[in-house]
C-alpha cells in the first residue's frame, strides 16, 4: 500500500470542505494547524502495510460515526437556521 502524507491528507481534506465550509476562526489553532494534527493522528492510528478485518471495521465504524454526526450537526444549523430567519 503506498504511503500517504500528512499533506496529501490535509489537502484532500481542505477540497473535500470546499462545498462544506467549516467556521474555523473558533479553533486556537487555525485551519492549517488543526488538520494537520487531525490527519498526522489518523496517519498514526493507520499506518499499516497490511489490515486485519478488525481494523477495517474500526476503520468502517469511524466513518459511519463521523457521517453521522456531520449529518446531525447539518441538521441542526438547518433548523437554527430556518428559526433565524
Amino acid at each position: 500500500m503506498a504511503k500517504i502524507s500528512i499533506d496529501d491528507l490535509v489537502d484532500i481534506a481542505f477540497a473535500v470542505e470546499d462545498g462544506d465550509p467549516i467556521d474555523w476562526g473558533k479553533l486556537r489553532q487555525g485551519r492549517e494547524q488543526a488538520m494537520r494534527m487531525i490527519a498526522a493522528s489518523i496517519i498514526e492510528q493507520f499506518d499499516k502495510e497490511v489490515y486485519s478485518d478488525d481494523d477495517r471495521l474500526v476503520v468502517l465504524a469511524t466513518i459511519t460515526k463521523l457521517v453521522t454526526e456531520n449529518m446531525i450537526l447539518h441538521t441542526k444549523l438547518l433548523t437554527a437556521e430556518t428559526k433565524d430567519s
